[in-house]
């Protein structure tokens, strides 16, 4: 491949890459997460040779192969791409035993002719499994053998010395990140919706309170719970999760949620997430990704961001959050603009929940889910 230079760590950390296999070992650092079962296809500036957009997606099935390059090789050239390299993680074996890097050479090649297609220059095109990389262009059996690259076991490269000195942990594998909201499973799916269909019959015959009763009294137990896991009391029922998450169907009350700032808040979000099934899901995991966002981890965000829109695609909120945390946009610049003057949070009357705005602070927001 031709020589690229990537910034993933910060506006002063360049790295120089000229091989498959030192383009796989950066990506991670690009990414802030080890991709797992991904296709990543990173945007190329033709001024200077530096990494523009980057997107990571899940593996497509194969009938969807050339949907997916399609599309968002479309994505990059709306932002002004015209050099690309794509790299396919294979993590999980085919079903049919064929090798991975055989079995997606198809969607290498969907990816190239959507390139041909759209007039975009494909730099590198490879696929990384079991620790190995091949090149899918690359003809020279020297450089390329049939056999694949090993990747470095040791993280003692200029990639990871970059990282080093930059103060940049070793990237946490996605499939690790993705398993911190994963969804209740097998017997505990039953005890949630016996949880929620209670508390949504509760909710029902409460109807003649108002929406204003409901909303403090939600704000009120959200602060309760704040508390208690700030004081190192994770616990949380069923049935608490499910009178919190239909809670946050009110917006007030959830962008009332959305002001607070402080270090228990992930785990309590995350609890929520972890309680609730689609489309309910959808709320908690948007403040996940919020809370993750602003403080600094952006890849968990952006995997809790696609998590709230896999549960509801039309849920605004994650339309929003995906756009702002898939753009330049400075996390605490964002928070500013929602929450100019964060005053003592009160749970009753006469305060009046502080209410995100329809108006997105970034570009009106796309249907896509991956993470760059």
């Amino acid at each position: 491949m031709s020589e690229t230079a990537l910034t993933p760590m910060s506006a002063t950390t360049v790295i120089k890459v000229a091989t498959p296999s030192e383009l796989a070992e950066a990506i991670p650092y690009l990414l802030g997460a080890q991709p797992t079962d991904s296709l990543v296809l990173l945007g190329v500036r033709p001024e200077d040779g530096r990494v523009g957009p980057v997107l990571r997606l899940d593996l497509p099935p194969p009938e969807r192969f050339a949907s997916a390059a399609h599309h968002h090789t479309a994505q990059l050239v709306q932002h002004g791409v015209r050099f690309l390299s794509s790299i396919v993680y294979v993590d999980t074996p085919p079903r049919d035993g064929t090798r991975g890097v055989d079995f997606y050479r198809p969607l290498a090649e969907a990816v190239a002719g959507a390139c041909r297609r759209r007039g975009l220059v494909l730099q590198e095109s490879a696929c990384v499994q079991k620790g190995r990389v091949w090149s899918y262009i690359c003809r020279i059996h020297a450089c390329c053998p049939p056999g694949g690259t090993p990747l470095p076991a040791e993280r003692h490269t200029a990639v990871a010395a970059a990282a080093v000195t930059a103060g940049i942990p070793p990237p946490i594998p996605l499939s690790e990140l993705a398993a911190r909201v994963r969804p209740p499973e097998f017997i505990a799916r039953e005890a949630v919706r016996q949880a929620f269909a209670h508390r949504r019959a509760e909710l029902a015959r409460r109807s003649g309170d108002g929406e204003d009763g409901v909303r403090y009294e939600t704000i009120a137990l959200l602060q309760a719970a704040r508390t208690r896991f700030a004081g190192g009391d994770r616990s949380m029922t069923y049935d608490e999760a499910a009178r919190l998450v239909l809670g946050l169907d009110d917006r007030k009350a959830r962008d009332h949620a959305m002001s607070w700032q402080d270090g228990a808040l992930p785990a309590l979000w995350t609890a929520l997430a972890r309680r609730s099934l689609p489309p309910d899901s959808a709320a908690p995991l948007c403040l996940v990704a919020w809370a993750a966002w602003t403080g600094d981890e952006p890849a968990f965000a952006r995997v809790a961001v696609n998590r709230a829109l896999d549960a509801d695609p039309t849920y605004r909120l994650a339309q929003l959050l995906h756009t702002a945390i898939n753009s330049r946009l400075d996390p605490a610049e964002a928070r500013h603009l929602l929450f100019p003057a964060r005053r003592p949070l009160r749970a009753t009357p006469p305060e009046t929940p502080p209410v995100v705005p329809d108006k997105s602070a970034t570009t009106d927001p796309e249907p896509p889910r991956d993470p760059p």
